[in-house]
């Protein structure tokens, strides 16, 4: 078995992508703070297992009445996503050729809506859950069995094409959207007035064995 991990952190709007939108956000005209993050991992094996804790429940309907993602917002972002994969895209010094089309996979996406009305509900930002979940153990925990998972976040960012362009801009986060690894994807959001970024920004990806 062989696993690989990416990491990044990001408070800024840093870089280029070929791939980015002509519209996106523009850090002078928008000085709302911004942090993102990326991680990923790529297993092979017939008998590869998740790691850490798998048991257990995120909060799903937190006391800051925060919004997610609606079925519109969703097909928005995966929109974006495959566009992006449908060209050559650089993602830092990496120019990645186009690959195939994510789906978008219900039980991705309830792992990624549920993480991110727990970041917007209790006011933190990590990849690693309170339970102490990592991204690949959200999804098995929703029943995703799966041989590549990775996770993007990012928090602050006010629409979808705003969110999908700061990925694109971080090499990490674009790799993810570029890896011909990840065949799915789940996308979540959630909004309340409460949280220090107001608006976090969850997509699962994932290969199921």
């Amino acid at each position: 078995m062989k696993k690989t991990y990416l990491y990044g952190l990001l408070v800024a709007l840093l870089g280029t992508a070929a791939c980015q939108s002509d519209n996106s956000l523009n850090p002078a005209q928008d000085q709302t703070q911004v942090a993102s993050s990326s991680t990923s991992i790529a297993a092979e094996g017939a008998n590869v297992q998740s790691s850490g804790v798998v048991t257990g429940n995120l909060n799903t309907a937190g006391p800051s009445g925060a919004r997610t993602a609606s079925v519109a917002l969703q097909q928005e972002i995966l929109t974006y996503l495959n566009a992006a994969r449908s060209k050559s895209c650089l993602c830092g010094t990496t120019t990645y050729a186009p690959v195939p089309a994510l789906a978008l996979n219900t039980k991705l996406t309830t792992a990624s809506d549920k993480f991110a009305l727990d970041l917007a509900t209790y006011n933190y930002f990590s990849h690693t859950g309170r339970d102490g979940s990592q991204p690949w153990d959200r999804m098995t925990r929703e029943g995703y069995v799966w041989r590549a998972a990775g996770e993007n976040i990012a928090a602050g960012y006010p629409t979808a094409r705003a969110v999908v362009d700061g990925w694109l801009k971080s090499p990490g986060h674009c790799a993810n959207i570029m890896s011909p690894n990840f065949k799915e994807v789940g996308v979540g959001y959630a909004y309340t007035t409460t949280s220090t970024y107001k608006y976090y920004w969850v997509t699962d990806f994932g290969t199921q064995r």
